[in-house]
């Protein structure tokens, strides 16, 4: 097993507005933290290991890695797969890991998943980050954590904890066990685990805390697209094989538009330059290694992080940005770093080299690079699905986060300041009306609320009414988050790509779409040329042999209402705000957050769902329209 690093370190920044007292000697600073009010910048981290200890597997007798057998027949005398009932209880005692599909029992671990954190502050105001190895975690437990810290004087709106949304963990949200057999589902989520996450959480926070230094600080960002053409396909100027990769991420829903902006910040102890912390966001679904692995692992989030550990020292923290629509590398092509941080290139062979026809070898020494006509080496492809790809991925990754730090300019953390605001979602998704009452889900669906001030579109989802979640603004000096429940479709944030003249023309002409002709909306059928997709978003099947599962929205926006543009321009609009990022994960999970325009609301688990997947787990169509308007009101007062 590889083993994480789990230093504990701090940071410190300044609140502007409202203006923080500094403790008192009758009232110290609550965890111990350092809110000293002279100019200085403290942090401190900390990293807790949660990788299970305890589980038992089974016989994968048909070797796809799924468990076809019963939990309480461990002999598969009944059923098709026995498992190894190692303490005796007549009970399959699994770790469920967390993504793709249901009942896929961990065979075992690669590495540590951990909870990490970073305190920073300076001149009396504080803020804690957190970035779990899980595939998400529902308020209920962050809320524990953060209660616990609350009692001791932290501020509770001064803790943000965001879930990687790490496919190779336990899961911790309860849909990965099998709650498809609605005689008897059964939750993924194991109760002792859960509790263990929560004291991780609240032991990270508390650590980072009473460990904090003096740091210079610095942050940050680089496009991932501008790092290598091989990171891009064809439609978007690069040479990947895969033509609608962009930067790394291959956005599998139209339309393609990817959040690839890659935001680090870091602590340094002044005295010999070594780090207390690094924090790391990216967008990229920790999935990479796909849905046959059995071993739990961080996936690529965890390579990241043990390369800049031991390149920096310290803790690195790392919390997603938009994750959805879909932000990930799976399904692309990456290009191969080895062990050692090689990129493994391709060569010339003798053939080559006496082939006048292939001009990038002909005359070369047997054995030299193989150099394309711009001059690059030409990268060997990692095997997806392998632990190659993972590595390649963190590789890819670390390396980016350090060119950013080398080139990064040394900042203060003041101002710090968090606003919170809570925003009530209706439970619409026929999945969490279904398996909601029989406890699935680690959401407490229980306390949902009817209030129709808070709750409007209660009447249409009467038999659970609306959950509060809340989304958060953060200011980290030239920095800016907004921070949300869920995976957000980037567009939402980050507005559309209107410097590029295709977009324009696809946005708004459903003719200009389609495979072969389109960068965007490749998916988009011919039939639904003349369909008003206002008929589509309620329907599953064809509308004058329009697809209504491959349509996407005419024109497409981010609202119905069009003076609705993108988050990112309430994002602490100040001169001096120089880097703006989400945090995606962020105090809840509830799934996905897709634009109210494009959400189908007739796809679901229990239906196909064509291009529109997201659609069937988001709680509601509304989510992202509740969410936009809470920002708004956070941008009003900030």
């Amino acid at each position: 097993m590889r083993r994480r690093f789990a230093t504990a370190l701090c940071l410190y920044a300044c609140a502007d507005p409202p203006p923080v007292a500094g403790p008192t000697a009758e009232d110290p600073p609550p965890l111990g933290m350092i809110l000293k009010q002279d100019g200085r910048v403290y942090a401190g981290a900390a990293a807790i290991d949660i990788t299970p200890d305890f589980f038992e597997t089974w016989q994968d007798l048909n070797g796809d890695g799924l468990f076809q057998g019963c939990p309480d027949d461990p002999d598969g005398v009944v059923c098709v797969e026995p498992f190894d009932d190692v303490n005796g209880n007549g009970w399959f005692d699994a770790v469920w890991i967390g993504g793709f599909s249901p009942l896929r029992p961990a065979t075992g671990v690669h590495d540590t998943v951990e909870v990490r954190a970073v305190v920073l502050a300076q001149d009396g105001a504080y803020i804690a980050l957190v970035g779990m190895d899980l595939v998400g975690l529902g308020s209920p437990r962050i809320h524990e954590a953060r209660d616990r810290l609350a009692r001791d004087g932290f501020d509770a709106d001064h803790l943000l904890a965001a879930s990687s949304h790490n496919h190779q963990g336990p899961d911790t949200m309860g849909l990965w066990g099998n709650p498809y057999n609605l005689a008897e589902p059964l939750s993924g989520i194991n109760e002792i685990y859960q509790e263990r996450v929560t004291d991780a959480i609240e032991a990270a926070v508390r650590q980072a805390a009473a460990s904090m230094e003096p740091v210079a600080l610095r942050m940050g960002t680089v496009a991932m697209r501008d790092r290598d053409p091989y990171l891009s396909g064809r439609n978007f100027g690069g040479k990947n094989p895969t033509d609608l990769q962009h930067g790394m991420i291959f956005d599998g829903r139209d339309p393609v538009v990817v959040s690839d902006q890659l935001l680090v910040m870091q602590g340094r102890r002044p005295e010999d330059g070594r780090a207390v912390f690094t924090f790391t966001n990216w967008s990229g679904h920790p999935e990479t290694w796909g849905s046959d692995n059995g071993l739990i692992s961080a996936d690529w989030v965890g390579v990241t992080q043990d390369l800049l550990d031991a390149r920096y020292g310290g803790v690195t923290v790392h919390m997603p940005e938009c994750l959805g629509g879909m932000q990930s590398a799976l399904n692309g092509n990456l290009p191969l770093v080895d062990e050692a941080g090689t990129h493994i290139t391709e060569s010339c062979d003798r053939e080559a080299t006496l082939d006048p026809e292939d001009p990038a070898c002909f005359g070369q020494a047997e054995g030299s690079p193989r150099i394309d006509e711009d001059g690059d080496p030409v990268p060997i492809f990692a095997e997806q699905d392998s632990w190659d790809f993972v590595r390649s991925h963190g590789w890819l990754i670390a390396e980016a986060a350090i060119d950013v730090l080398d080139a990064a300019e040394e900042v203060q953390a003041s101002p710090i300041r968090v606003e919170a605001e809570s925003l009530y979602v209706p439970i619409e998704n026929v999945a969490y009306r279904l398996l909601g009452p029989f406890g699935i889900f680690d959401l407490d669906l229980d306390d949902t609320t009817f209030d129709p001030t808070l709750c409007p579109a209660a009447d249409r989802a009467a038999d659970i009414g609306c959950i509060e979640t809340r989304t958060f603004q953060a200011r980290i000096g030239p920095a800016a988050f907004m921070a949300v429940p869920g995976e957000l479709l980037p567009e939402l944030f980050w507005g559309f790509p209107e410097e590029d003249p295709r977009w324009a023309d696809e946005a708004a002409n459903p003719q200009a779409r389609g495979t072969g002709q389109s960068a965007y909306f490749l998916q988009h059928p011919r039939a639904c040329d003349a369909v008003d997709y206002a008929d589509c978003r309620l329907s599953t099947g064809d509308i004058d042999g329009c697809d209504c599962k491959q349509m996407h929205a005419v024109p497409y926006r981010l609202n119905d209402d069009p003076a609705v543009g993108p988050m990112i321009e309430g994002l602490a609009p100040d001169p001096e705000v120089r880097f703006r990022a989400t945090l995606g994960m962020t105090d809840n999970y509830l799934s996905y957050i897709v634009p109210e325009p494009d959400f189908n609301s007739a796809v679901s688990l229990l239906t196909d769902d064509g291009d529109h997947y997201e659609d069937t787990v988001s709680p509601s169509a509304s989510f992202a329209t509740q969410l936009q308007a809470a920002q708004a009101r956070i941008r009003d007062r900030w």
